[in-house]
């Protein structure tokens, strides 16, 4: 059941669960966020929370670091980074002996599951990428530096790095990716503008696509929430066919 109204230590009004017709940037963790959110009503105010955020506990646990508890922290520490994704700890966060985690990141689904075209594909969240990130072509998020959790598929095809996906989220959101399709004059749907190359004629191309897209439709969802990818109409078509 989901928990639609909260009293936060971090705003003075009531916020409410909602769906955010633009990006917004969460003012807990300080990272950009898509779709659902603890919204304040007063539109002076401004201020969102992502549901992890919202919600956070003051004590979490992750099975990465099974000798480890993470203590909730309301600042971020500078120079210091997120373990999963890689970028910078601004705002909320979880810390413990071996990691900084944000909020969203320590939430993410270990192992996400669907079905497409009569197929099924597996991705599993591996605390470091096996093979080279199908969207940064590097097996680390900074050379010697950080790894970086990774989303890899059970075949080991398909690998993609979660500091990758988030980025990729936010570049086309900053450049205006979003598609034409119009409500109250906000535009609703982020896509992924990149030439097309065409289809080879024995449709391999094709069916590689249809893998890409669907692997990145379900890490989207894990990352940005369940609804946010039907609520924002991401366009996967174009980037699987590059």
């Amino acid at each position: 059941m989901k928990i639609t109204e909260i009293d936060h230590f971090s705003h003075r009004h009531k916020l409410e669960l909602s769906y955010s017709e633009k990006p917004y940037q969460c003012d807990g963790c300080k990272e950009l966020g898509f779709g659902s959110s603890y919204q304040c009503n007063n539109k002076k105010c401004d201020f969102h929370l992502h549901e992890n955020c919202g919600l956070a506990k003051p004590i979490a646990t992750h099975s990465f670091f099974k000798n480890s508890s993470f203590k909730f922290k309301k600042k971020g520490k500078r120079g210091k980074t997120c373990k999963a994704c890689g970028k910078d700890v601004q705002g909320f966060m979880y810390k413990s002996k071996e990691a900084y985690l944000h909020p969203c990141c320590l939430e993410l689904p270990s192992t996400l599951n669907g079905n497409f075209n009569g197929g099924s594909l597996r991705l599993n969240l591996e605390v470091k990428a096996s093979t080279k990130c199908l969207i940064c072509q590097n097996k680390e998020i900074y050379k010697g530096k950080l790894k970086g959790w990774a989303y890899i598929s059970s075949c080991g095809k398909h690998c993609y790095h979660v500091g990758c996906v988030n980025n990729m989220n936010f570049e086309n959101w900053k450049m205006g990716y979003f598609n034409q399709s119009q409500s109250g004059g906000v535009a609703k749907g982020l896509v992924f503008n990149k030439e097309e190359n065409g289809e080879s004629s024995n449709g391999r191309k094709e069916n590689k696509g249809s893998l890409m897209k669907n692997a990145l439709d379900f890490i989207v969802k894990a990352v940005l929430g369940d609804a946010v990818t039907s609520f924002l109409g991401i366009d996967f078509d174009s980037i699987a066919n590059n």
